[in-house]
């Protein structure tokens, strides 16, 4: 663990993660408050959500194919200055459809960042990947995690117009991002590999058709909740529990701050337990939290939010590092396809959520409720995935 801390790629890559995700943190809060000045109804807060997923799932596998060849530092600086200038500018619009076509533009600048940043973070690890992906997961957590409760005070002061306070936090990480990522300080793919990279897909063969099948359910269910639940949350308790919207924003960061801790924990022990025991205790200790919070619709959810943070948290790392090891001599392009398989289905998974939320269709607190069983069902498809020691010795 002690070499992992002192890992300046590692470090360089986890920054650069808190600064992108903090956005996307930030971005229900920010349509809590265009949701008044703009009149938007939780249908078109769902596809404003979903399409800005969308649009960072497509990019992503182009993103991780170039950066496979060329190395990704441009890449990532890049995204974190479009993101930055982009979220700062969508309070400033005058109507939904504006709006909306800035926040779907500005997912690009995501797209741009996760590959490399994932695949370096593997590469760097060494052999500690699952703790090395932990460690990169955690900047990106807590940057969503901080994105709620700092949209929440600076909003609060500001009004809509205050995304252009959170864009200069970005602004400002962009230069020391550069810093941290040059090559000297990152060396996750040399030249001369990057010169002699494999264009040819090739899946690991420890991975049967089912298994790749179970994969794809299993990242698609965790996204869908995941995602979903995380960004209704806050309009459900300012509907339901008559939260202010700082409220709101403080019970989403307590959520996603434990969603942090709990990626590190569940990397740290899938590398010791297995991953898919890592995940099974998760998704089946998710389920009845989420349930209970929404249930309990009032201040108690202060105490539930972290808890269910937590243990939704300690199933991702083990889920991306084998997605990369599907993936085994392509990591940026594995990464690309993964990482954007992911927010594609939660960009779904939130859209389809808003759609069933409407009071004439299902209602926000059933629709809420369909999304703390997935995790049940999530479990159940763990059992159809390959055994860590089976994928290392495909890999050998």
């Amino acid at each position: 663990m002690r070499h992992l801390l002192k890992n300046k790629a590692l470090w360089s890559l986890t920054l650069g993660h808190f600064a992108i995700d903090l956005f996307s943190g930030a971005l229900p809060i920010v349509l809590l408050y265009l949701k008044d000045s703009l009149n938007l109804s939780l249908e078109q807060v769902g596809v404003v959500i979903g399409l800005y997923s969308i649009s960072t799932s497509l990019a992503q596998p182009i993103f991780g194919y170039f950066s496979d060849a060329i190395g990704g530092r441009w890449f990532a600086v890049g995204g974190l200055l479009w993101m930055s200038i982009l979220h700062g500018v969508v309070g400033f619009m005058p109507s939904y459809e504006t709006a909306l076509l800035i926040a779907v533009v500005a997912g690009f600048g995501s797209a741009a960042f996760h590959p490399q940043g994932a695949s370096g973070a593997n590469v760097a690890a060494g052999d500690r990947k699952q703790a090395g992906v932990a460690m990169f997961m955690v900047g990106g957590n807590t940057g969503y995690a901080v994105g709620p409760l700092l949209a929440g005070f600076i909003l609060g002061v500001f009004g809509p117009r205050g995304t252009a306070v959170l864009a200069v936090i970005g602004l400002a990480i962009t230069p020391v991002l550069y810093v941290l990522t040059d090559p000297k300080y990152v060396p996750i793919t040399a030249p001369k590999d990057r010169k002699q990279a494999n264009w040819k897909i090739q899946l690991n063969p420890a991975f049967t058709t089912v298994a790749v099948l179970a994969l794809i359910g299993v990242m698609s269910l965790r996204a869908t909740s995941q995602s979903a639940f995380t960004s209704f949350v806050p309009q459900y308790f300012t509907i339901v529990g008559n939260f202010s919207n700082q409220e709101a924003g403080t019970l989403s960061f307590l959520m996603l701050g434990a969603l942090a801790a709990g990626s590190f924990t569940g990397g740290m022990l899938a590398d010791r337990v297995g991953p898919q025991r890592v995940m099974v205790a998760s998704l089946l200790a998710t389920a009845p939290l989420m349930a209970i919070m929404i249930l309990l619709g009032d201040y108690r959810a202060f105490f539930i939010a972290p808890i269910l943070g937590f243990a939704s948290g300690a199933a991702w790392p083990p889920m991306l590092v084998m997605s990369q090891t599907l993936f085994h001599k392509n990591a940026g392009v594995g990464t690309g396809i993964a990482l954007g398989f992911v927010f594609a289905m939660g960009g779904v998974g939130t859209s389809l959520t808003g759609w069933l939320a409407v009071p004439e269709r299902m209602g926000l607190l059933a629709a809420l409720l369909l999304l703390a069983a997935l995790p049940l069902v999530n479990a159940l498809l763990v059992a159809f995935l390959p055994s860590q020691r089976r994928m290392q010795q495909a890999q050998a």
